[in-house]
């Protein structure tokens, strides 16, 4: 699994912390970092994880610069534009709230949406939707993929 992909699953743990308990993206990164960054894996193990999967690649260590850069980017990033980007979802999800949508969906909608209105000059559109689709499926329910790719599929359209 590459950092990236690493990276954004762990922005997306995070950015649950947030939603549920109210943390500012300061305070959802530190303690994140801080529970899971000692190399212990983070959810031993993982109930998304297949049987023969590696226990390494389900850890986030203190080494893996380049992960924990590219999730604290996208965790402070999607903190400073949630509004726009809440608003630009909403506008797009026909049907569907905000506070309707499970919270493992809501929060990778918010993701790939900074992730393709704001760093469209380093992720092109194709690979955010499709990593934001893949961790929909590992994390979200069996809907979860679907639904994902049909608003990020109208926003990536718009953008």
């Amino acid at each position: 699994m590459g950092a990236r992909r690493r990276a954004r699953e762990c922005a997306l743990m995070t950015l649950y912390s947030m939603d549920v308990a109210g943390h500012w993206p300061d305070t959802a990164l530190e303690r994140f970092f801080t529970s899971f960054g000692d190399g212990e894996p983070l959810d031993p193990p993982p109930s998304y994880a297949p049987p023969e999967a590696d226990a390494k690649a389900y850890r986030v260590t203190g080494a893996d610069e380049e992960m924990k850069a590219y999730a604290t980017l996208l965790v402070e990033g999607v903190g400073r534009h949630m509004e726009e980007l809440d608003a630009l979802i909403q506008g797009i999800s026909r049907n569907w709230r905000m506070a309707r949508m499970a919270v493992v969906d809501r929060n990778v909608l918010r993701l790939a949406a900074f992730e393709l209105t704001h760093q469209q000059a380093d992720v092109p559109r194709k690979v955010a939707i499709n990593e934001a689709i893949e961790v929909a499926k590992r994390f979200g329910t069996s809907e979860s993929g679907a639904f994902v790719n049909g608003i990020l599929d109208r926003i990536g359209k718009k953008k």
